[in-house]
This record gives structure tokens, sequence and C-alpha cells, in this order.
């Protein structure tokens, strides 16, 4: 009888032993809750998909070194075309293909001067939240809700040139982000100063603006060349105002007269105003604008600033 009693014994030191061996195995925190934040992890920029260097800046040189991702333009940059006074862009090559920025739509306003004003591109028919695609391989240069144009992406290409699609209903893309033809950027909507659902879209050259149609077949939906021969007189170095998406540098309707005090003129900045548009108005260089006020981005002004002309 002892002996059994000694058995039973072992057997239920075994039992507690086992108990204690498992619970320290589904409980390793003794009862406590992991410790937890509410910081966010920082997400490092994946070069894979966003531009990270100046040199990966598609035409980087041929735009003097700009690249602002605020504003459709800021500046003519006065590029000479040299003894020919045009220029071939080359628009398909090295398998970079052309896609159409939208699937299936047509033609409902052309590019041209209109009794209100320069329209600066074309308007597309789409349906809302129809899919937006880049036209050629490139970057996108600027993504945000842009005054009237709305939401608005803007992407460089290799080729040279830039294309805009506004009045979008929600942007996809980043600014730095690289993007491939056929991508989709966007939604088409009616965002910014718009009659309805479309999209509007511009071709650029050298941030100035060219008809679209001299580049695509909008019934056919293809290009009318893989080469497209721009002229100096074809490019519109205005700063006319688009009735549907005014331009970056678009002179504003009222501005706020330039005061003098002592030998120097002052400009008082007023809610649409861009320098290029002021130093136009004043006969004044963006450059001198920006050295006489210790200004190192041209789009960075703000509305009342009192700007020196002189």
């Amino acid at each position: 009888m002892k002996k059994v009693s000694i058995l039973f014994f072992f057997f239920l030191l075994m039992i507690v032993n086992q108990s204690f061996a498992q619970d320290d195995v589904l409980n390793p925190y003794d009862g406590a809750e992991p410790a937890k934040t509410d910081e966010p992890a920082i997400q490092p920029i994946d070069p894979e998909h966003f531009i990270t260097e100046d040199y990966q800046i598609p035409s980087y040189n041929l735009y003097l070194q700009d690249w602002n991702t605020e504003y459709i333009k800021i500046k003519s940059l006065g590029i000479s075309f040299g003894n020919t006074a045009d220029i071939k862009v080359i628009l398909v090559e090295n398998n970079n293909p052309f896609s159409m920025p939208c699937a299936n739509c047509q033609l409902t306003s052309k590019y041209g001067q209109r009794k209100s004003g320069m329209h600066t591109g074309v308007d597309l028919a789409t349906t809302l939240d129809e899919p937006v695609y880049s036209c050629f391989d490139g970057v996108v240069r600027m993504a945000r809700d842009f005054s009237s144009y709305g939401k608005t992406v803007v992407v460089r290409h290799y080729n040279g040139l830039e294309t805009v699609y506004a009045h979008l209903d929600s942007i996809m893309v980043k600014p730095n982000e690289k993007v491939t033809s056929g991508q989709q950027i966007g939604m088409a909507g009616s965002t910014g100063r718009s009659s309805g659902v479309h999209l509007h879209f511009e071709t650029r050259f050298l941030y100035e603006h060219f008809d679209p149609e001299k580049m695509v077949d909008f019934t056919t939906g293809a290009l009318l060349s893989n080469v497209l021969t721009i002229t100096k007189a074809e490019l519109d170095f205005s700063a006319d105002t688009d009735e549907v998406a005014p331009n970056a540098d678009s002179q504003p309707a009222e501005s706020k007269p330039a005061t003098t005090a002592g030998n120097s003129s002052y400009y008082i900045v007023k809610q649409g105003d861009t320098l290029y548009a002021i130093a136009k108005k004043n006969n004044v260089s963006v450059e001198k604008l920006m050295e006489l006020n210790n200004i190192s981005d041209p789009g960075k002004i703000s509305i009342d600033q009192k700007l020196r002309l002189k």
C-alpha cells in the first residue's frame, strides 16, 4: 500500500510539472500584452517606382534643369530653335509605345482660340471614373488639385513632351513617380471649372502648348506619325487664358498695381498670380525678381506678399 502511495505521488508531480511547462509555452508574456505603438512604419522611397536622382528626370537638360511639382508652367524657357525654326520630336522609339489617354473617348472640343480665350487643349468625352492613362513612358511632374484645372496630372516624357490630364475625379500617382505608356494615372471626372464629366487633355513642349491633333488622330486613336515636327509658330508663347482650364502662367484678370517707395517699385501679390505673370506685366525677368526678393523657388509666392520690382 505504501508503494502504491509513492507511485501516485510521483504521478501527480509529473502532471503539475507538465501543466507549468504548457503555460510557459502558451503564455510567454506571463499575462502581459505585447507593446503597441501608434507610430506608422517609415516607408522608404522605392527606387523602382520613383526617381531619386536628377539624372533620372526626363529631358532634364532640355528643360534647363527645371523640375517643378506645383505648376503646369512656370516660365517660357526661350530656347532657340536654331536656323530651321522647327524641331523634330521622336514620339515612339526603343519599344516606348503610345497609348490613348482614355479608351473609346470622343473629341468634343478642339484646341484653339475661342471668344472667351485660348483653349489650350482638347476635351474628350468620358464617363465618371473612367480610367485615364499616361500616353508615353515618363515621370509624373505634377499631381494635385490645381486651380480651374481641378485634379490634374502632368507627365514629362522621355521624348521631351509633357502631357496634361485635367478635371480628374481622382489621382492615382504621385510626383516623381515613374509611369509607363498605358498605365492608369487617374479617373475621369468634373473637378475644377468644368461644365460636365470629361477629360481636358493637353500636349506641351518646353511648357508651351500646341494642338494635340497635330500628334494624335482621335478618331482612330493612333499617332499620325512616329516623328512630330513642331515649328516655333505652332507653339503658343502667350499667357492667354483657357476658358475651361487657364494656364498656370495666365495673366490675372485684376492685379493690384505696383506701388512706389523711394526709388524702388513694389508689387502686391494677389490670388492667381504667378511669378512669371508678374514679371511679364512689369517688364522684368523672373530671374531678376527672384534675386531682388531672395526667392529660391519661383513657385513659392504668397497672397499679399510685397515683391520688389527694381
